[in-house]
Order: structure tokens, then sequence, then C-alpha cells
């Protein structure tokens, strides 16, 4: 399906010259704004800086016309953390979907001053309303506080990936500490065991078996929805996404799926979305662990991917099976922002954050990267 992404005062770049920019990037590429722009709710548009007629710079944003999704409301996530925070309306900064904001700079260019450039965008276009950067790297935050951003950037979650050694399960199996080894060879016995078995494909195929799935999981953490509504969800994704909308689904021969896992291949790494059960037809046999990580390396190893991307939420389980976490960060570019006279509080919270991270589970104490994480402290 074709992607328009629009961009305020000039023409905006066509998808291949974004896609060249998003690079390894999964949820800034255009297939995947245009999958965000299905779902209504705001208008997705694109600032670019500019080298002559080439685009060298260039950051999506939507302009919310309803309330974003829940890990996406800004001015509840600073509340929550005994911050003030600029109005719940303006500009939200990044795809509205997928927990990954990144400046998009050509290589060569100096990333400061493309940074200030698309903030000087931002702000043009945000008219005084707020600008909120949600969900960057270290990277990207200290360049927008390098490009003059006063206000101090604000931990939000810790973003998971398993970096995959060459070799296989078998070489990543071995690259756990022995305990964690048992612990997992245990979990993958007990699911052989119930006789389950695994099937790729296009999510296409399926997606219409899948919205009872998706449901009970999603009610499981609080969302509860409509199946309705979780089969319009999927397919979003087969309309706009097509055949690169791939899903794992556990069965046991002859029956109905138990569960299953949405993800996409990018470049070298696997994008877990998405993840359903039925709670009442599982074995007990660590069915969630087994589709969605293990099961998830042993596909990396047939398709020659290095990284599996894990995404944010249930840090621990996700550290326990060999992890590394990085800070994802909440950016005010609010004009005359209400964080930017709250420095203090802003890095006591992210040295609270931090400890909490660290501290609180000893698994992840090895597993983040402590200049990363204590950058803003």
């Amino acid at each position: 399906m074709a992607t328009t992404i629009s961009e305020h005062l000039t023409p905006g770049p066509a998808a291949p010259t974004w896609d060249d920019l998003a690079g390894p990037h999964f949820y800034s590429t255009a297939a995947w704004l245009g999958f965000c722009q299905a779902h209504g709710g705001a208008l997705q548009h694109v600032a670019v800086a500019r080298r002559g007629d080439a685009a060298v710079a260039v950051v999506p944003f939507a302009e919310l016309i309803e309330a974003p999704g829940l890990l996406y409301r800004w001015s509840d996530l600073l509340a929550e953390r005994g911050l003030p925070s600029p109005s719940a309306d303006g500009l939200l900064v990044g795809p509205r979907q997928g927990y990954q904001t990144h400046l998009l700079v050509a290589p060569g260019m100096d990333r400061r001053a493309a940074a200030a450039e698309l903030v000087a965008r931002l702000r043009e276009r945000a008219a005084g309303r707020a600008c909120v950067a949600m969900y960057t790297t270290t990277r990207d935050a200290l360049a927008l506080r390098d490009a003059g951003v006063r206000a101090e950037p604000v931990l939000l979650e810790a973003d998971a990936s398993l970096e995959l050694p060459s070799g296989g399960w078998d070489a990543w199996l071995g690259s756990l500490p022995a305990r964690r080894r048992t612990n997992i060879a245990r979990e993958v016995r007990a699911f052989e065991g119930a006789g389950y078995e695994v099937t790729h494909g296009p999510l296409a195929d399926c997606f219409e078996q899948l919205p009872g799935l998706a449901g009970s999981t999603q009610a499981k953490y609080g969302h509860v929805a409509a199946t309705a509504e979780h089969l319009e969800s999927l397919r979003k994704h087969v309309d706009n996404m097509g055949s690169a909308a791939r899903v794992a689904v556990c069965r046991r021969p002859g029956e109905e799926p138990v569960g299953f896992c949405l993800y996409y291949v990018h470049g070298d790494t696997i994008f877990l979305r998405w993840a359903g059960f039925d709670y009442d037809r599982l074995a007990g046999a660590a069915e969630y662990f087994n589709l969605v990580y293990y099961n998830q390396v042993r596909l990396a190893a047939e398709l020659g991917a290095t990284r599996i991307h894990a995404g944010i939420k249930a840090t621990e389980a996700k550290a326990l099976r060999g992890a590394r976490l990085q800070p994802l960060w909440l950016v005010d570019l609010t004009e005359d922002s209400p964080l930017a006279a709250a420095g203090e509080a802003v890095r006591a919270h992210n040295a609270r954050a931090y400890e909490e991270l660290v501290r609180g589970a000893p698994v992840t104490a090895g597993l983040a990267d402590n200049d990363d994480w204590q950058v803003f402290s």
C-alpha cells in the first residue's frame, strides 16, 4: 500500500528516500508510519532538514486529534513521576506505535545542526502547543540537548534486545550462565513434551483466527476490548504491512491455535510486535517464552538475523534470557517547557529509576550500559 507522508512547508520525501534515511530503524520506515496513520486520531507529518533539494535529516511527528495510546500520554506519564508537564495536546514527535523514535540523519551530516533545524521546524508547527518527543535513544536525546533544548530528558523505559552470536541456538544458549541454561532447557523440554507445534507464515493467512487470543492477553494486563476491535487491529497490520507482517502460531496438531507471536523482519533484526494466548488451554509448559523467545532465536539462525528486538516492559524476564537494556527518554521540545525549570527533580527521578533497575532485580545490573543510563542523572 502506498504511503503518503505530508511535510509542512515543502513537499516531503518519497518513501524510498525516507527509508534510505530510516535504515535499520523499522519503526521509522514509511510503511510503519503508514500503518500508524491508518489508525486515525492524528495527522501524520514529517519535519525535514534540507541541504539544497536533498533531505539530510527527517523525523516523523503526529498532530494529535484524539488522545494517543496510554503509553504515549506524556502528561499522565510525567504526573506519575511527580514531574510537571506541558498541555496534553499538541505534537507527538516520533511514530505513534512501536516505542522507538529516531532522528534520521544522513551520513556526514552534523547531528547537532540537524537536530537544531528539526526542532525549529517542529516548534514552528506547534505554534505554542506542546511538542514532545517520546522513546528517544540516548544519542538523540543528547543531540537535542546540544541543539539548545532546555528541558532535561526524562527516563521512560528500558528497551530490550537480544544480540545473537553466530552459531545459532547452541551458541546463544552457551552465552548464558549455567543456571539459566538449565532453566531454559527444562522449559524447552516441557514445551516439546506438551505436543505443541509452531508454524510460521504471513499474518494474512490466519489473522481471523487470532483476535480471541489477542484479547485474552490484553485483558490479562488490564486492557479490555471487544474481539472485533482486536480483529480490526490485526486487519490493519495485514492491509498496511502486507507480507511483511509475519506470525508464529502455536497449536497441537489438528487443534485451534493456543498462541501467536506477530513479528517483522527488517535488516538483520526480528522485531517482536504482539503476542496472544488462550490461557485456559495452555499446558503450563512455558508457552510464552518458547513461542516468543526460544522459537525466534532458532528462526533468527535460519534467516541470518543477528538481533531480536523485544521492546519495553517485562524487563527482568527479558534480561534473564540475555537481553541487553538501553534507556528510552522523553524530551520535551515545547518552547517554555515546564520541565526546563525542573532539572533537579528530573535528574533525581532518572537516578531513582536507574537504581531501581539495577538494584531491584540483580539480573539486570550487568545488562544496562551505565553511561547511557546515567548521562542525565
